[in-house]
């Protein structure tokens, strides 16, 4: 996951984002499907939100809060930065933790929550903040890209050393990953996965992807971008092709294919053991796209009708994260708003949908001392609405007669309008 530790650097990782398009920073969606399983089958919003822990974390706070504001038991889908799991530090024994530090948080997390469900976060570049990663690198020379050729040349041979990213401040900074005060008995970085080695996939979903699932509910799966990634290995993007990397152009396009169907089979084989995958999978729908407080009656009704049909037909999506993106967070919804989004939310949704969280507040988790995360806070008013539990619905969404503008659906316990009008919901229980 990306994090500026420099606000004057935005422009240009800005820039550098626009040329990763081009390249295969990441491996597609090609594998996805709906989710498999009773457990993503929820229409109470306690089991409906998703939400995302790198800069705050809702669930944090709500394993703080829930029994001394008396709310309702969370059991929602989250995904976890690897910042907030500190990336692994500090080593213990020399090691670093990554793997145990998220095997760790879903078991304290699934002790106050049962039916949450929670995607861990892996990467498409070899880094080496956890044992698995470190002892494959060290042990299988056709793991990771190496220096086989020199830059650009492939008829002049390179020394053969690993290809690591000298570049980002997460590992080349030596305040962070790699400060001495975490104790690790090497240097941290990333290196690239050579996809083309057709053995590396299989290892990759046995040691790497099988794993989430034995406490938590799949991956949250980042790509090989800033800043963690090791792009400059595979001359994907960035600045970097196939003259100044240890790849040339046909060795990239190798890569790059490779890459995709590893991702592939990654993605089908969470969801047939029903997992998830959260980069590509989700179908995202921005706030500004759905009906929301800044929308004028007419507009607001539309929308309503038009993704409440789209919501009645499966074939249209995957797994949809409403009013917000692949970090979660609040897309045209605040406090003030909350009550209204989430009537609209509950009048429109299918099957498989999940309404996007975030903190007040909150503040990114380091991986140095002293590890701090600041996971900010919910207003407990809000904290309900996201804790709710209103049933299942008995039917779609219908107009009510004689008030224009005006839209509600019955659930088993509540029946939930939205009036376009002013944007209010009422929830009247039964």
């Amino acid at each position: 996951m990306l994090h500026i530790s420099n606000p004057n650097k935005v422009l240009l990782l800005s820039l550098l984002f626009h040329s990763a398009s081009a390249g295969c920073t990441d491996g597609g969606g090609g594998g996805c499907s709906p989710p498999v399983g009773e457990k993503w089958d929820r229409w109470d919003m306690a089991g409906s939100t998703y939400t995302y822990c790198y800069q705050g974390c809702v669930v944090d706070w709500l394993y703080n809060n829930t029994k001394p504001l008396g709310l309702g038991t969370y059991g929602g889908v989250v995904g976890v930065d690897h910042y907030w799991t500190h990336q692994g530090m500090p080593c213990l024994n020399g090691e670093p933790q990554e793997f145990n530090k998220q095997d760790a948080l879903t078991l304290k997390w699934k002790a106050a929550f049962p039916t949450m469900r929670m995607l861990q976060y892996r990467i498409l570049s070899a880094v080496n903040y956890d044992m698995v990663i470190q002892n494959k690198i060290q042990s299988d020379p056709d793991s990771v890209i190496r220096w086989r050729h020199k830059a650009g040349h492939a008829d002049e041979p390179g020394d053969g050393s690993v290809c690591w990213n000298g570049v980002s401040g997460c590992f080349n900074d030596p305040k962070r990953i790699n400060n001495p005060a975490n104790k690790c008995g090497f240097h941290i970085s990333a290196a690239a996965y050579n996809w083309s080695n057709p053995a590396l996939a299989p290892w990759f979903i046995k040691e790497v992807i099988a794993p989430s699932l034995v406490h938590a509910d799949g991956i949250w799966l980042d790509g090989i971008g800033p800043d963690n990634g090791a792009y400059m290995c595979s001359g994907v993007c960035c600045g970097y092709g196939a003259n100044n990397s240890p790849l040339v152009q046909h060795e990239i396009d190798a890569h790059c294919k490779a890459q995709t169907d590893a991702t592939t089979q990654v993605q089908k084989y969470l969801i047939a053991n029903g997992g998830w995958e959260a980069q590509k999978c989700f179908d995202y729908k921005s706030g500004k796209s759905l009906p929301n407080s800044d929308d004028d009656p007419t507009t607001c009704a539309s929308k309503l009708q038009k993704w409440s049909a789209y919501g009645a037909d499966h074939s249209n999506y995957n797994f949809v994260v409403a009013y917000g993106s692949r970090t979660g967070g609040r897309e045209n919804w605040n406090d003030t708003t909350v009550g209204g989004t989430v009537a609209a939310f509950m009048l429109m949704r299918g099957q498989h949908w999940l309404f996007s969280v975030g903190p007040n507040g909150g503040g990114g988790g380091q991986s140095y001392p002293p590890y701090g995360a600041n996971p900010g806070t919910l207003t407990p008013e809000t904290a309900k609405f996201l804790t709710s539990d209103y049933g299942r619905p008995s039917g779609g969404m219908t107009p009510v007669a004689g008030k224009d503008g005006v839209f509600q659906r019955v659930y088993e316990k509540a029946t939930i309008t939205l009036d376009c009008s002013d944007f209010s919901g009422t929830f009247a229980e039964h």
